[in-house]
């Protein structure tokens, strides 16, 4: 979820960009050091800390979540610096590190000309628009400002993307609050304590017991990110957006011309009530568990029938040796 909830963090930032501004070269933010920790609530509960340090990042999340019956536990450990990007499991305790592109990708977007760099900030203007098409989330460049909110005693400005709700404070790049709906998934992250200008050491030590291993890669970082700047800027992509463009506005208006003649395009608050109704029967729904009473179910039939069979065997058993044993008083009486 969170990976999601980041990549729209990222949409929601202005893509217009002047052709000499590099988007991968992050400004220093005046508070060099920070340390927060966040409540999950909703689908998700754990809690997550996170602290920045110079150049260094690092987050370490322990959640939960409920679907199907089962409820699935997750604890993780990432460290992003300069140069490397470390991701651990720490429940397999396994590890992996691989290189970081942002420097990488700066560097590739410094050596595209004039036109290029126009048009990388064209198609990502353009793939904006369309994602706010696709998940239908209007103002996506900037969201709608609800105001100033505090959360652990720090102030931020609270925005709305169609679903999503971010309050970021404006003097870190700390998001206090975040929230959001998707289809069944519902989550919230709300932070509890806010540490300024200061970060725990042994926030960012590797956890204990975890090896890392290199990410296999076919490339550089140096060639990859070249590769993918060259082709967020190219022509090839400007012209796929373009014909994106068209199949979504043909879609739109198929769309509207089979729409029925005052067909509700929001759910009411009733289809909505009903729908987290669906929604929660399949999370608490556990298969294992209708498996495993079919079963037992299953073998109490059979051993219904096996025991039913028996009574009927013993019964039957019964009544011949009874009959036998009648017949055989009635034969003594009729002898002299």
């Amino acid at each position: 979820m969170r990976p999601l909830l980041t990549a729209f963090t990222i949409l929601a930032v202005p893509v217009t960009l002047a052709a000499q501004q590099n988007p991968f070269k992050q400004s220093k933010p005046s508070i060099g050091k920070f340390e927060v920790t966040a409540e999950l609530s909703g689908d998700m509960k754990g809690t997550v800390t996170a602290a920045m340090d110079g150049d260094r990042m690092v987050r370490r999340a322990s959640d939960s979540v409920k679907m199907m019956g089962k409820t699935t536990k997750t604890e993780s450990w990432s460290l992003t610096t300069r140069d490397s990007v470390y991701s651990a499991d720490l429940i397999k305790k396994t590890g992996t590190v691989a290189p970081n592109l942002l420097p990488a990708l700066a560097s590739a977007y410094d050596q595209l000309g004039a036109d290029g760099k126009q048009r990388f900030a064209q198609n990502m203007a353009d793939m904006s628009a369309m994602m706010s098409q696709a998940f239908n989330i209007s103002q996506i460049n900037s969201g709608e400002k609800l105001g100033k909110k505090s959360y652990a005693g720090q102030e931020c400005e609270e925005r709305k993307f169609g679903g999503f709700l971010i309050c970021q404070m404006d003097k870190a790049p700390i998001v206090l609050h975040s929230s959001g709906n998707l289809v069944c998934f519902n989550f919230e992250e709300k932070a509890t304590s806010v540490k300024l200008g200061s970060a725990s050491s042994e926030l960012f030590a590797p956890p204990a017991g975890v090896t890392f291993k290199p990410v296999a890669a076919d490339k550089g970082a140096d060639s990859s990110a070249k590769a993918m700047v060259a082709y967020l800027a190219s022509k090839a992509l400007s012209d796929s957006i373009a014909k994106a463009k068209v199949e979504i506005e043909a879609a739109k208006a198929k769309a509207a011309k089979e729409a029925k003649p005052g067909q509700a395009e929001k759910m009411t608050p009733e289809q909505q009530a009903q729908m987290q109704d669906a929604c929660n029967m399949v999370k608490n729904f556990d298969m294992d568990k209708v498996l495993a009473d079919a079963g037992k179910a299953w073998k109490q039939a059979m051993l219904d029938g096996v025991n039913e069979f028996g009574n009927e065997l013993k019964n039957d058993v019964k009544n011949e040796v009874k009959n036998q044993t009648i017949n055989k008083l009635r034969g003594l009486f009729k002898r002299p």
